[in-house]
């Protein structure tokens, strides 16, 4: 299995340059799918989170509204906070090591794209984050005031936006979304896409409707990798490929 190495703060957070999560992403797809390092084509992205990182995964609802998307846990616990519609209030349920909860929210047919989203998001946390939550049971009296998990309200995208706030919290959370969107549109397939050939804008059909270069890229990249047009729109401007980017001079 691939073994990324990278700098770990003092804080137990990585630090990580765009450029660094690229080349980490691409390196996690040679390894477990490496077709798709040469063939622009969706990641199956519950393989890539269960059968190849060896991720647990669980479905609740995680709110009452809808405000978080997944969770990912570090630890063994009895204390993960869910919602019970049954009973219409929050609720504790145990899950082990390793576990990625959903929202049952995300099931639904219309939800593919943020599900999958969701799904990059969480395994980049427990790539990049697991020495920031996860300890061993002697030294959980250490960490009492850290807790064994990671819940991710509603996914943000758009990866090329720094956190007004660099905490940790935002840290991490920009990491694992910019990871979700390396992953599910490799840098090098995304270019290959779009400078392969005019005949791929050619045979893109719209139905009459008049739209720009600019949104035929996005919808390419959108059917080519299964992900929203907004996340293959951001991913577009961060490498350079529509509007402005400094995605490479960090």
């Amino acid at each position: 299995m691939y073994k990324p190495e990278y700098k770990i703060g003092k804080n137990g957070v990585p630090y990580l340059t765009k450029k660094e999560m690229d080349e980490i992403a691409e390196g996690f797809i040679c390894d477990f799918c490496p077709e798709a390092m040469s063939t622009p084509m969706q990641i199956d992205i519950d393989s890539f989170a269960q059968n190849y990182l060896g991720l647990k995964q669980d479905f609740q609802y995680l709110s009452h509204n809808g405000v978080y998307l997944g969770m990912t846990v570090f630890n063994d616990t009895d204390k993960v906070v869910i919602f019970n519609p049954d009973k219409w209030k929050a609720d504790y349920i145990s899950a082990e090591a390793r576990t990625i909860i959903i929202d049952n929210n995300l099931l639904e047919e219309n939800q593919e794209h943020r599900y999958r989203f969701t799904m990059g998001h969480e395994c980049g946390h427990d790539i990049y984050h697991t020495q920031y939550f996860g300890y061993a049971p002697d030294q959980m009296s250490l960490l009492e005031d850290r807790e064994p998990m990671i819940k991710c309200r509603i996914v943000n995208t758009n990866s090329n936006k720094k956190p007004a706030v660099w905490d940790d919290k935002s840290t991490m959370e920009w990491q694992a979304n910019y990871f979700a969107s390396a992953l599910l549109m490799p840098k090098p397939m995304v270019i290959k896409v779009i400078e392969d050939d005019d005949k791929n804008f050619k045979n893109v059909v719209f139905r009459g409707f008049d739209i720009s270069n600019y949104d035929i890229k996005v919808i390419l990249i959108s059917r080519k990798f299964n992900v929203s047009e907004e996340a293959a729109r951001y991913r577009l401007q961060g490498l350079g490929l529509i509007g402005n980017s400094n995605q490479l001079k960090i």
